[in-house]
């Protein structure tokens, strides 16, 4: 039964930001209405999922998962998205009663039986000094839709995007505010990874650049010791280096900021990793994807809703949905999908371009950059700060709606989420 029937806005945001509390273990005095989930109360993804279904049983309401009412579509895409928001939610859905019946939080898709690509992705350390002036990238002959090459930093398979004249966004039914209006824009050729890093190349990564300062580390992914999240932590660091928690040698590097992500685009591309900062706003070096390489890389230069086409997806096409209410995980039971697992597959043959984990992106994240003319200019970056960096595909932990190709979302830099990786992309006069 609901604790409440009809209730005034105001009584309801009151309720949520205690059951907020509650729910993160945040002193009630530090959470309000205005209080935002992400920038202000440090909620990742997972958290937000077993919020919502609490506040739901709470208040006897059905909060959509699919996001089709205009009204409540309005509300949830908010930038950034506060208490105030999600109480409005409950106050517009009263009376709708408790979810019944399977929802796609509930019920956790079969796992599939999905092919597994050979593992290519490096642990050790690579010395650059030792590489005897090769080139950073090696050609390979394997049979694709796209030339394939391999990084000797990391042991990485990388997949050469042809330069084209590409569509971005999408006006359809399910489409939101922020990917308005479609539009074209030229994109030069690059590289791209064929998987998101792996944590056996990120520990690879730390290994290799030499002691780091403690404060820099928790920059990048050591979280503070009070995290609930340290459970989850995918690597560890022992006598012998860093090294990936047995069992999740092959998972994405996840709880890893934009920071942390950035420095080892730097590092896997030659570059000098200590240039990862934002400064006054774009880094000294990136080779994050921007969101129009993101966009381009899953789904080819036309339109179309996922990666493989306009089907609605399933367990056997990409992970997601696999969360369900009380599950609890260690580093090695997150269920997430190998990197190499054929899932997610783009035209280029990428894999993980859907579902998964979401990959952060080199933009700031600006709702309407896609209204500017930046937007249709010869390869588009919005190099603008708004406090907010763009992340792309979708989870394990979401709905099918937000592995979208053109779905669109951002979170502070400094964010880490247990569904938050990355993938990087090259210069493609690099492997010339």
């Amino acid at each position: 039964m609901g604790e409440i029937a009809t209730f005034r806005l105001t009584a309801i945001e009151q309720r949520v930001c205690d059951l907020t509390s509650e729910h993160l273990a945040i002193f009630r005095p530090q959470v309000s209405p205005a209080s935002s989930l992400v920038e202000d109360l440090g909620c990742d993804s997972l958290d937000l999922v077993e919020l919502i279904m609490h506040i739901e049983e709470v208040f006897g309401v059905t909060l959509p998962g699919d996001g089709q009412d205009p009204v409540y579509k309005a509300v949830f895409t908010r930038q950034p998205f506060r208490l105030s928001d999600l109480a409005e939610l409950v106050y517009l859905q009263q009376g709708t009663g408790t979810p019944a019946g399977r929802r796609w939080w509930e019920s956790r898709p079969a796992p599939p039986l999905s092919a597994v690509a050979h593992f290519t992705q490096l642990s050790g350390v690579w010395d650059s000094r030792a590489a005897g002036g090769r080139r950073l990238f090696e050609p390979l002959g394997a049979a694709g839709p796209a030339q394939q090459y391999r990084r000797r930093s990391d042991g990485m398979r990388c997949v050469r995007v042809p330069r084209a004249v590409i569509e971005i966004g999408c006006d359809g039914p399910d489409a939101h505010e922020d990917e308005w209006p479609p539009h074209t824009a030229e994109v030069d050729a690059f590289l791209i990874d064929a998987e998101p890093v792996s944590t056996t190349a990120y520990c690879r990564f730390l290994n290799s650049v030499g002691p780091v300062a403690p404060d820099i580390l928790t920059e990048w992914f050591v979280l503070d010791p009070h995290d609930d999240r340290n459970e989850q932590a995918v690597v560890v660091q022992g006598g012998m280096g860093w090294r990936p928690v047995p069992g999740a040698d092959r998972q994405p590097m996840v709880l890893v900021s934009w920071y942390g992500a950035n420095a080892y685009s730097l590092w896997a591309n030659g570059r000098e990793w200590r240039g990862y900062g934002d400064g006054a706003g774009e880094p000294l070096g990136s080779f994050l994807p921007t969101e129009a390489q993101w966009e381009y890389a899953a789904r080819g230069p036309q339109y179309r809703r996922f990666p493989w086409g306009d089907d609605p997806p399933d367990p056997d096409r990409m992970c997601y949905g696999q969360h369900r209410r009380g599950d609890t995980y260690r580093a090695d039971t997150l269920p997430m999908a190998a990197v190499n697992d054929r899932l997610g597959l783009s035209p280029f043959g990428l894999h993980h371009m859907a579902g998964n984990v979401w990959q952060w992106c080199r933009d700031w994240y600006d709702h309407s950059f896609y209204r500017g003319h930046q937007a249709s200019g010869s390869n588009p970056l919005n190099r603008t700060p708004t406090g907010v960096r763009a992340e792309r595909g979708g989870s394990w932990v979401g709905p099918a709606e937000l592995c979208r190709s053109s779905f669109r979302r951002g979170r502070p830099p400094a964010a880490r989420g247990r569904c938050l990786g990355f993938r990087c992309v090259s210069d493609a006069s690099d492997a010339s």
